[in-house]
C-alpha cells in the first residue's frame, strides 16, 4: 500500500459516514483486466466498459473484432472476487 492510500484510509475512518470496507479496492482498470483473463479463456476480449454499483463492478466485455457478442461479469470490489458472469 502506498504511504498516500494510508492516509487516506485514515482520514476516511474519522468520517462517522464511511467505513474502510466502503472503499473499494480494485479499480475499473483492474476490474477490466480481471475480466479479460477471465473470459480470454473462450474469447477475443477487444474491448471492456466497467461501472461501480453497490460495492460491484459490472464489466461489459465486447468480444470478437466484429463486436457482435458482449458478456457481461460482475466483480466484488473489495476482493476482486468474481460474483457471476452472463
Amino acid at each position: 500500500m502506498f504511504p498516500i492510500d494510508e492516509i487516506f484510509i485514515k482520514c476516511v475512518k474519522c468520517d462517522n459516514s464511511l467505513t474502510e470496507q466502503n472503499i473499494s479496492q480494485i479499480n475499473a482498470e483492474r476490474a477490466k483486466e480481471i475480466t479479460r483473463r477471465f473470459l480470454g479463456q473462450y474469447y477475443t476480449v477487444v474491448d471492456a466498459e466497467a461501472i461501480l454499483d453497490n460495492n460491484v463492478w459490472t464489466v461489459t466485455a465486447y468480444l470478437g473484432f466484429s463486436n457482435t457478442q458482449t458478456r457481461q461479469v460482475r466483480i466484488d470490489a473489495y476482493s476482486g472476487k468474481i460474483m457471476g458472469y452472463s
